[in-house]
């Protein structure tokens, strides 16, 4: 299964904004997204960051209430994985299990295309294996 079968699936919709934007602008734009990053673009459609609600979180443990009129250039993960669509869901399952972050970035000729959580992608493989179990009992019973 590719990245592009789970955003077929999900939805190919990802949530950007620019790093001008305060911590406060930004975490408003994940709450009311329901989403727990949001990628920062430059002019030309390419990652140039990642906010996830875990920077945010460490961000505040050293800087408290002053945190929220910072600009997100500041606080955001400037050294962003990304993958293709045509990644495969257990290669890029075990980059972020190993490197312990949990959003990644899908990118087409350098452009944003999409997002993929980790979360997404255990679903993705659980329907999978689901199937595949369906499909073992329908075989075996026939």
């Amino acid at each position: 299964m590719k990245l592009s079968d789970v955003l077929d699936s999900k939805g190919w919709e990802t949530v950007v904004t620019h790093e001008n934007v305060t911590a406060t602008e930004a975490v408003k734009l994940m709450c009311d997204k329901h989403v727990g990053a949001v990628v920062i673009t430059n002019a030309k459609g390419q990652v140039g960051g990642i906010l996830t609600e875990r920077d945010f979180l460490r961000r505040y443990a050293e800087h408290g209430n002053k945190l929220g009129d910072l600009k997100i250039s500041w606080l955001m993960t400037h050294d962003v994985e990304t993958a293709t669509p045509d990644a495969s869901v257990d290669e890029v399952l075990n980059i972020m299990t190993n490197k312990r972050f949990r959003h990644m970035p899908v990118v087409r000729g350098g452009k944003l295309v999409g997002i993929v959580s980790i979360g997404d992608l255990v679903k993705a493989m659980l329907q999978e294996k689901l199937q595949e179990a369906k499909s073992l009992r329908e075989y075996i019973t026939s």
